[in-house]
């Protein structure tokens, strides 16, 4: 059993922080991508698909700096092999409900809906050297910044209230971060298998694969239907 009530882990304070730090470092990449990349959206792509990575590491980290815990009260702790394995069958899972569901909500509206992602699927489209850019971003360094912060530090800190908040609760802080729209429920979604996974292995490694995987096959599968 994991010690989630242990006054060692992430309190109420880091998480307000994390996650203020989080939406802070996200309005100015939005800033960056509509200065830097003014009607290009391939490049709007490449850069907001960094956007995540990038405010989930300066979320954690100034987190981590409010107490400077030990590395294992966040999860960052070695973890089985088949907590990996099961992480890489939940993200295929996940892939498939989030495609089922995206396919049948076009189906039934006409449409995709309000895709706030929709210029990340343009970087993955525009050619060799955008796709490998924004896979980077969004496949490599968006899972380690966001599982730091977002399991790490948010659904840490809410385990010791039980599953309902370090499972539930985070899941719909993660859902919201990442937007309105057709995200919203998709997210919830990977929030909640990610929740699960960190509350049942106690490390953030089998999460950040499972996102990692699952942000993957999502990036190969827009640049192969563009």
């Amino acid at each position: 059993m994991h010690e989630w009530k242990s006054l060692a882990r992430p309190t109420w304070a880091e998480l307000g922080v994390g996650i203020t730090c989080f939406q802070f470092v996200l309005v100015l990449v939005a800033l960056a991508v509509g200065g830097l990349a003014s009607g290009e959206p391939v490049w709007q792509g490449v850069i907001g698909s960094y956007g995540g990575g990038v405010a989930g590491l300066v979320g954690f980290a100034v987190a981590y700096l409010m107490r400077r815990r030990e590395w294992s009260a966040y999860g960052i702790t070695s973890s089985g092999l088949h907590w990996f394995a099961i992480a890489a069958a939940l993200a295929v899972f996940g892939y498939v409900i989030s495609l089922i569901f995206l396919y049948g909500l076009a189906e039934l509206s006409g449409s995709s809906g309000n895709d706030p992602q929709a210029i990340l699927h343009a970087a993955t489209r525009g050619g060799v050297l955008p796709f490998v850019l924004s896979f980077a971003g969004g496949a490599m360094l968006t899972p380690l910044g966001e599982e730091l912060l977002f399991r790490g530090v948010i659904a840490n800190a809410l385990n010791r209230y039980g599953a309902w908040a370090g499972v539930g609760l985070s899941s719909l802080i993660f859902g919201i971060a990442h937007g309105v729209g057709v995200i919203l429920p998709i997210a919830i979604f990977m929030g909640l298998m990610c929740g699960i996974l960190f509350r049942m292995s106690g490390s953030v490694w089998p999460c950040v694969v499972l996102h990692a995987i699952y942000n993957g096959l999502h990036s190969v599968g827009s640049a192969l239907s563009g």
